[in-house]
């Protein structure tokens, strides 16, 4: 019998061979060779391939003789020290590009000449408050920003821009992404001189640009030029054709335009409303910053109607319907205008209204200034602003953040313009003077009290905004909820994707927009429909459609038309009455 011991003792003799695993195996041995050095950093695989690559481009003779060689040459081409520049570094195009840019602002900035002017009548632009790695710092912790290196070479150009441009203030706004080039935006406001200058130019420019009116004579006279260049055509046709030639029938009117387009609010003067900051922009480091256009209000009604991305091209033509009116850098700087319109916000009690305090640009004013309807539409730092808790700011009813940019009316203005100015005067003297009659006096008396567009004043809470549906129109979280003390309030704007506003517990706001310039959609977008077709002729029986007559139709017409036959009547002779008479009577007899 075999013992319980002795099956034990055969089993653990018995040994599973392995199967070897080649490609664990292959992974780690070159790992292995990959291992850096811890004194050049240089690795045993890297070095053998660049050995073995110069090998075989070459393929020398006897190889094996002189492999070392090759070792020690490639290993001297790769320590190469940097002093040697008997050959030339190679660079990739892009990066020389890219640092022959960027050279000029690593450059400090030429001294001034010395001048018994006081430094502060020079007006340059207060550079204090624009200290982009400060920046960058607080938009780390909201999760937000642009690489280093691009807000370094930002504040670089911002301070040779002040140097080179007319600036009193300046800001950065954002950043628009593009489908091939992205745009920078600075938010600038010019100088007062630079304003009534540019409002000058654009007075002259209005001139003679005005178009020509057309009195109705000059109409009159145009139509009679046709008819009878209408009539010399028929004569000239009558005269080849002879008297049984055919020539065309008179022609018919042409057809009047009876729609008349509504007159066109004008655009608001540089250095107001819509118009009262300057934006520039560039597509990278180093590039160049362009001044944008000042934005109409046909502009903004269009681009409230059209959905269309950016290209980074400021000369792309605008391919949409309705048709805008300009191209890429005019439709870019009325996007800028909708978000700035609705995404400027401040926390409750940072402006005012009241006097003493400083004016948007940091000077001091006296007086707010007030429009029709006591709307005012400037304000100030408030010197006794207390900064509100982090709590209250991150309070979900959103009643510590307000608006301090004016609302864009539906006629793409800040201020409404009156398209029908008419004298305020009485029913009756209205009547008197112009001589009308009583329904005359009437619609004119209406356009008069036409009820002009308003929107929300300033300084207005941004819970009043109106929410898309389920959708909130702001949401607001906290940057850090373990760090109370340095946590910052982050305001985000679900209406306008990409536009945030932080606070550093009251005492620092910023707004900032890093976007694709769009506004948000419930749904997807749908252009708006063609206008309907005008009639060209008014309607009548020479262009009407009728049913073909029949034939018993035809026939009773035919007869209805037929010509009245003639009777002939007795031939009366002349003479006397009373032979004429005596005439009668014998025939009477007879």
């Amino acid at each position: 019998m075999i013992n319980e011991y002795e099956v034990q003792d055969a089993e653990e003799q018995i040994v599973i061979p392995q199967i070897p695993q080649y490609e664990s195996e292959f992974i780690n041995a070159k790992m292995f060779l990959q291992m850096a050095s811890t004194n050049t950093g240089d690795n045993l695989y890297d070095h053998l391939s660049e050995t073995l690559n110069k090998i075989l481009a070459e393929r020398p003779q006897n190889i094996i003789d002189f492999f070392e060689e090759y070792s020690r040459k490639v290993k001297e081409r790769r320590f190469k020290p940097l002093t040697d520049h008997l050959e030339d570094i190679y660079c990739s195009p892009g990066s020389l590009q890219v640092a022959q840019k960027t050279m000029p602002l690593l450059k400090p900035l030429p001294p001034t000449e010395p001048s018994t002017v006081d430094p502060a009548d020079l007006q340059l632009a207060d550079m204090s408050r624009n200290n982009m790695i400060e920046l960058l710092h607080y938009l780390e912790q909201c999760g937000l920003g642009i690489p280093r290196t691009e807000m370094f070479f930002v504040m670089l150009s911002m301070r040779q821009l002040i140097y080179a441009e007319p600036i009193s203030s300046i800001r950065f706004w954002g950043k628009i992404f593009g489908t091939l080039k992205d745009y920078f935006i600075v938010e600038c406001e010019l100088k007062d001189e630079e304003y009534i200058k540019r409002n000058e130019i654009y007075a002259q420019e209005a001139e003679i640009d005005k178009p020509q009116v057309i009195n109705a004579d000059e109409t009159v006279i145009l139509e009679e030029n046709r008819i009878r260049k209408a009539l010399d055509e028929i004569a000239k046709q009558q005269q080849l054709g002879g008297e049984g030639g055919k020539y065309p029938r008179p022609l018919p009117p042409l057809p009047k335009i009876i729609y008349e387009e509504p007159p066109e609010p004008p655009s608001e003067l540089s250095g107001i409303g819509l118009n009262k900051m300057v934006y520039y922009v560039c597509n990278g480091v180093g590039e160049p910053w362009i001044q944008l256009p000042d934005v109409t209000p046909k502009q903004i009604r269009t681009a409230r109607h059209i959905y269309k991305s950016f290209t980074g091209n400021l000369e792309e033509p605008i391919c949409t319907y309705p048709e805008f009116p300009g191209k890429e850098k005019d439709y870019l700087r009325a996007q800028i205008a909708r978000i700035s319109a609705g995404t400027q916000i401040s926390p409750l009690g940072y402006y005012t209204f009241g006097i003493g305090g400083e004016g948007e640009g940091g000077e001091e004013d006296e007086e707010p200034e007030e429009v029709a309807g006591d709307m005012k539409t400037s304000y100030r730092v408030n010197p006794k602003y207390e900064p509100p808790p982090l709590k209250d700011l991150l309070d979900m009813s959103l009643s510590f953040w307000v608006h301090h940019a004016q609302y864009i009316l539906p006629q793409g203005r800040t201020t409404w313009w009156n398209p029908n100015p008419m004298p305020e005067v009485g029913d009756e003297e209205l009547g008197e003077e112009l001589g009308e009659e009583e329904e005359e006096v009437e619609d004119k008396v209406k356009m008069q009290r036409v009820e002009p567009e308003t929107g929300p004043p300033l300084l207005i809470p941004i819970a009043e905004d109106a929410s898309l549906e389920a959708v909130p129109a702001w949401s607001v979280r906290c940057s850090s909820n373990i760090i109370d003390d340095f946590a910052l309030a982050v305001v985000r704007s679900n209406l306008w994707p990409g536009a945030f506003c932080f606070s550093t517990q009251g005492k620092l706001f910023y707004n900032i927009y890093f976007g694709y310039g769009l506004k948000y959609m419930e749904s997807n977008f749908s252009p708006l429909p063609l206008p309907p077709v005008e009639q060209e002729y008014p309607i009548g029986p020479e262009i009407m459609e009728v049913l073909d007559p029949t034939g018993a139709e035809e026939e009773k017409w035919r007869i209805d038309h037929l010509p009245v036959p003639k009777i002939d009547l007795p031939v009366v002779e002349e003479g006397e009455p009373e032979e004429l008479e005596e005439e009668e009577e014998e025939e009477d007899e007879d």
